[in-house]
């Protein structure tokens, strides 16, 4: 666990206005730097960095918080590691207290994986028994360049090689185990190497830092293919080969292209194509399409033609179809993998693949027609209930209404038809089937403003803060993020404490609801005529929220003297409400 005295150090070193123009360019007008949302789709710039108030806001999707907060949703991190990341960028050692929960810190777990991917580099270079390894990767292409680029190595065919090397080195074996490169015995003490006799593929986080390897075989063993187990570190259901040496071209094209293997990623590489990831011996998963979206807007999936590809890959177009996000599919020739055009065709014939992919849609109905025929109305009928099997999973309704036209206009039929079987498919899948553009519930938007208003007032002013606390318990709050925000707030008061906004900006748990609160301007001279305002409508919903409580209650009632209780306390609610005022005045 990071030690309180490291964030404190990175907290009064860190501008935000920094970490953002790190990404993305922003450009100034008025007291507020602006870009274009990285977290949603816009024209027109709605995403604002505020430099005194140490905030960003989108007032687009609503996205808030503070440079940590940044971080974390652009790269997608946990808070330890956009710490660490924000720690590194200003030259901050990182201290710890104590190993936290799930074995040693992540630190020790990154440097042992380097430490590793130097000791499996080095037997390539050098080892005799590596002999076959390097032959493999000559004869699929490899130069020695792009070798030591990529970092490639060798794992010795050996139980104990590994281990031994660690124990030299003075490296605990529970370390190794926990950085997943060795595995205790079933039988007996003591562990063993994970990876053996197999081309090491070192993978990276988007920071270029290990996490774990890809490990292929040289024969035909199975598994053909072995990555690292999950760890702390590393989850193989989120991460991408090749997503460090990615990450330049993503930023110039906003394109990113998915593919199946590690020669896939590297030989097209060493060739000048750029932009490739492959998945890790995993189909695309959501987690994957998270990642994805904080880095480019356009996903193109790249796989082999012939139809057990298709169908290994359907799973991953069926995701790719619900995002709110361009989404292709680039078929290459049967029996032909990314790097298989580069070696044989050359790389400009991959150029040619990629620059002209189908659009996922398209690509799922002309696989569906080639599967069921589209001569006869059965064959028809057959392809129109599958997709529309997947459109009732789009959740955006104004996308599915789009595609729904598309599907009608391909078989000459009504959309309204249409519209109707898509409602069977969605009481079926249990899926929710929201009008596009429903407008928010009025009464819950106004009770949501007055708790941010509240606590806008609070932050402003400690008296304020301190009638706020004595006044307003914290049900009264209508979401989970203002109740965090307000209970962290009355912390920050007891025993005569002052209202931190950078710690409530720097905890997780208040960060994004604390920036929309502290992004909002409070002229203090208002201050005491607007809680007024805020705190009447709390306390009318807390009425008639208890009072909705006490209804059900007494329809349950099981004694007469229990119904006679409740009735008085309704009572007392509905003359409070009649008053308009606060309890207690």
């Amino acid at each position: 666990m990071i030690s309180d005295e490291t964030i404190q150090a990175v907290r009064r070193s860190v501008d935000i206005v920094e970490v953002v123009s790190t990404y993305f360019p922003l450009k100034r007008r008025g007291a507020n730097y602006w870009a274009p949302c990285p977290f949603h789709e816009e024209k027109t710039p709605s995403f604002s960095v505020h430099p005194e108030k140490q905030i960003f806001k989108c007032f687009g999707c609503g996205k808030a918080g503070g440079a940590v907060t940044f971080v974390m949703e652009y790269l997608k991190v946990g808070y330890p590691e956009a710490i660490r990341m924000l720690a590194e960028r200003a030259g901050i050692p990182v201290k710890t207290s104590g190993k936290g929960e799930g074995g040693p810190p992540r630190d020790e777990l990154l440097r042992v994986q380097e430490w590793a991917a130097g000791v499996f580099r080095e037997i390539l270079q050098k080892a005799p028994e590596a002999e076959a390894a390097r032959r493999f990767l000559a004869r699929r292409g490899v130069s020695d360049e792009t070798a030591e680029g990529f970092r490639l190595g060798y794992s010795m065919d050996s139980w104990d090689h590994l281990l031994g090397r660690a124990r030299r080195a003075g490296i605990d074996p529970d370390l190794l185990a926990a950085a997943g490169l060795a595995r205790r015995r079933e039988k007996g003490e003591g562990y063993y190497d994970f990876f053996r006799g197999r081309v090491m593929f070192p993978i990276a986080e988007r920071s270029g830092r290990i996490v774990a390897f890809g490990a292929r075989a040289l024969g035909d063993e199975p598994p053909k293919f072995l990555n690292s187990p999950e760890s702390k570190i590393f989850s193989k259901g989120r991460g991408f080969y090749g997503l460090d040496l990615a990450r330049d071209e993503w930023e110039r094209t906003r394109t990113a292209y998915v593919v199946e293997g590690y020669l896939d990623v590297v030989i097209p590489f060493q060739a000048g194509v750029r932009g490739l990831v492959a998945t890790l011996g995993t189909a695309l998963t959501r987690e994957h399409l998270k990642v994805l979206r904080r880095h480019v807007d356009k996903v193109v999936l790249v796989f082999d033609g012939d139809a057990a590809g298709r169908r290994a890959s359907e799973r991953g177009l069926d995701l790719l179809l619900e995002e709110d996000m361009e989404s292709f599919v680039a078929g290459l020739p049967e029996g032909l993998d990314p790097d298989d055009v580069v070696v044989r065709q050359g790389p400009e014939a991959l150029r040619a693949i990629l620059q002209r992919p189908v659009e996922v849609f398209d690509f799922l109905l002309e696989t569906l027609l080639a599967r069921h025929g589209g001569q006869t109305p059965a064959g028809k009928t057959r392809v129109v209930e599958e997709m529309l099997g997947r459109l009732a999973a789009v959740p955006d309704g104004v996308k599915r209404e789009f595609l729904i036209q598309r599907l009608a206009e391909r078989f000459g039929l009504e959309a309204r038809v249409l519209r109707g079987r898509l409602e069977a498919h969605v009481s079926r899948s249990g899926a929710a089937a929201p009008a596009a553009g429903a407008p928010a519930d009025p009464a819950k938007a106004a009770v949501e403003e007055a708790a941010h208003g509240l606590l806008a007032c609070a932050a402003a002013d400690p008296e304020a803060a301190r009638r706020l606390r004595e006044t307003v318990p914290l049900d009264w709050y209508p979401t989970e993020a203002t109740r965090r925000v307000a209970q962290a707030l009355y912390g920050q008061l007891e025993g005569g404490g002052v209202v931190d906004r950078e710690k409530l900006l720097w905890d997780p748990a208040t960060a994004s609801a604390a920036a929309e609160v502290l992004s909002r301007e409070v002229v203090r001279e208002e201050i005491p005529r607007r809680m007024e305002g805020y705190l009447d409508r709390l306390s009318r919903e807390a009425e008639r929220r208890e009072g909705l409580a006490l209804r059900g209650r007494l329809r349950q009632a099981a004694t007469e003297g229990e119904r006679d209780e409740i009735l008085r306390r309704v009572v007392q609610v509905r003359r409070r409400e009649d008053r308009g005022r606060l309890p207690g005045r």
